[in-house]
Parts: C-alpha cells; structure tokens; sequence
C-alpha cells in the first residue's frame, strides 16, 4: 500500500506558446500591409504590463465574472509576459514595417515612436471565448508626449475546454491589436509627414 501511494505520478501537464499571426494577419484582417522597413522608422514597444493574476505558469480561465479556474494540467511553456511581448513584437513588426526594439532599450537608441500597454484582460472564459482588453499609448520619439492613447477590447472564439484552441484564439487577439496599433501609427506618421515620399 504504501509503495503505491510513493509511487511516481504520471506527469499529465500539457504546455502551449502564444504565436506571432503576422503571416496571416494581413490576408484576413485587413490590416495595413507590411510596409518596407527602408525608411529606418524604429518603434519602441513597452512596457507591456499584464494583470498579476496572469503572472504564473497555469492557464487561466474566468468561470465567472468574479473566478477564476487554474488548470491543474494545462501550463504556459514560457512566461506569459515573455509570450505576449514576443508575439505582439512580431506582429506589430511585419503589421507596421518598422524596426521594433522592446523595452527596456539604451538611451543611445534613437525611438521614432513608443508604444506602452496596460492588460486589464487576456484569458478565455468557460464558453471559449477569448478576450483581451488592454489600454494602449503611442508616445513620441521622447517618450513624453501622448500622441494617441486608447484602450481597447478584443475576442475571439474558441472550443470550450480546448486550451489549444484558446491559446490560438488568443494569439489572434495579439494579432488584432497589432494590427490596431499598425494602423494608427501608419496615420500618425503621415500627419507628421514621417513617411517616405
């Protein structure tokens, strides 16, 4: 009896990675194509700061608008935060065109423009459906003076109880703020008279 209560467990964890959507995103979307990155246009992304209920390796899932469930299986196989900055750095790279540093950068570094966000929101709930809302600043070349500041809700469907299916559905709702931000940013540089002639 005892050797079997000793006994190793089965290890059943399952691990899932946000992705970056940048190679769909345009196609589907409608987002501003990838623009050439020629014109050296350098866009600080950060800091990116999500909610400490998200800040830890279990997948999260709101069962009620007050609860939430930690998977006893499912994990995140990187931070969340570490997740989250990368994919949204891709996007927002091939959604923009420019050449996206993340936060924090040298002081040396010349930035065109900064992009802060602030996650309120960024997991599925028990009908699949996943949401992100977050709010959102663009920030000048000294990141001192709002140019634009928004905040924005996301969702994207997903199957109830399929955290494969949720992690893509929320590697969408990257995509679709990137493309978000893509877009404003593409409208401010031609208001400054920043973009190539």
């Amino acid at each position: 009896m005892a050797k079997a209560i000793l006994a190793p467990q089965k290890d059943i964890s399952k691990f899932y990675l946000l992705t970056p959507t940048a190679d769909t995103a345009t196609a589907t979307s409608g987002t501003v194509p990838a623009q050439s990155s020629s014109d050296n246009f350098t866009l600080g992304l950060g800091p990116i700061k999500l909610p400490p209920y998200l800040d830890r390796p279990e997948v999260v899932t709101r069962a009620a608008p007050n609860r939430l469930e930690l998977s006893k299986e499912d994990r995140w196989g990187e931070s969340l935060q570490n997740g989250f900055t990368r994919a949204m750095e891709r996007d927002l790279a091939a959604q923009s065109g420019a050449a996206v540093i993340v936060f924090p950068w040298y002081n040396t570094v010349h930035i065109d423009m900064q992009v802060q966000i602030d996650v309120f929101r960024f997991e599925t709930d028990s009908q699949g459906v996943a949401t992100l809302s977050a709010k959102w600043t663009i920030l000048d070349s000294t990141g001192k003076n709002i140019l634009y500041t928004v905040e924005t809700h996301l969702t994207q469907p997903s199957k109830p109880g399929d955290n494969t299916d949720a992690a893509a559905a929320l590697s969408r709702d990257i995509g679709d703020l990137s493309g978000q931000i893509a877009n404003m940013i593409q409208q401010l540089r031609s208001h400054q008279g920043t973009h190539p002639a």
